[in-house]
């Protein structure tokens, strides 16, 4: 049985026979000749050097290697190899926010359950799979390798033991600027996160971040971050674990709830739109192959 509040390895290993359905081929980027499983977002050549051999007539002399010719005395020549497989980075927001659900799954797990599923269907892809997690404290990155590499990740992520104290403002800022460092062009980037803190800098690193790569932009809310429950008073923790009671009777604080978070969500898939990017709304009481689905598609089945 899936666990409601820990991220759990099992479970999410549990998903790689589901997660075939998905369909996560580059549908935004042109299609090429190359012989990799899904279109090619990559500029340039589309190749990766591979070995040098003894130049030959009829070489392209813009793969001579000059510095090999000089040290050997002898032409040679790059080779290359076609670039089959695309580099894909699974991100999950596990700061003390997303450890949280007043229904079904915390926004956490919810979002790890995501990015494994991404995960398992990028394999089948052949695309080599690594993440990243940040809490506003610090962050763990398995970079993008085969089939091991996943496989650690996820560990790490299960292994995670949620902060107290409360983050740093600046956490969401921090990761699109390492993205924009480290993430290859045609890097297909799955951000899953409830987008708070999501402020000017924020949203310009976001766009610029969208025209180097693919991005998914899974977010992740509760039902009652969407409207307050019944009328009544109810006590509600913070991230320092201070207790406040809110009024839900009060008619004027369920419009500013509501409205809250309203902009919330319309900034956050603006935003979205503008980073051409593929956007998933997913809840803790909900399915994230469901919602992944319907946002990505389904892989057609073989005649």
């Amino acid at each position: 049985m899936t666990s409601p509040t820990r991220i759990d390895m099992a479970d999410l290993t549990a998903l790689r026979q589901a997660a075939a359905v998905l369909d996560l081929s580059s549908r935004p980027r042109v299609m090429t000749d190359l012989a990799g499983a899904h279109a090619s977002g990559f500029r340039g050549r589309g190749m990766e050097f591979d070995d040098y051999r003894v130049y030959q007539p009829g070489d392209d002399l813009r793969a001579m290697d000059w510095r090999v010719t000089a040290r050997t005395g002898t032409p040679h020549v790059r080779l290359y190899q076609e670039e089959r497989e695309r580099p894909v980075m699974l991100c999950v927001d596990l700061r003390p926010a997303m450890w949280f659900a007043t229904r079904g799954r915390f926004k956490a797990v919810i979002a790890a359950e995501a990015a494994a599923l991404c995960g398992w269907a990028a394999l089948e892809n052949r695309d080599r799979v690594g993440g990243l997690s940040f809490d506003g404290d610090h962050h763990s990155e398995v970079r993008p390798g085969g089939q091991r590499r996943p496989l650690q990740w996820l560990h790490t992520l299960s292994t995670y033991q949620p902060m107290e104290a409360a983050p740093r403002d600046d956490a969401l800022l921090q990761l699109l600027r390492r993205l924009l460092r480290t993430a290859r062009p045609g890097t297909l980037v799955g951000l899953f996160s409830d987008f708070r803190q999501l402020g000017a800098t924020e949203s310009a690193l976001l766009r610029k971040l969208g025209q180097r790569v693919e991005l998914i932009l899974g977010f992740v809310v509760d039902p009652i971050e969407q409207r307050l429950p019944p009328a009544g008073r109810y006590p509600l923790a913070d991230a320092s674990g201070q207790i406040r009671w809110i009024d839900t009777a009060d008619p004027a604080h369920r419009r500013r709830w509501a409205a809250q978070y309203s902009e919330r969500r319309t900034n956050a898939e603006s935003l979205a739109r503008a980073s051409r990017a593929h956007w998933v709304e997913l809840t803790t009481d909900g399915e994230p192959l469901v919602a992944l689905s319907s946002a990505l598609g389904r892989r057609r089945r073989a005649a």
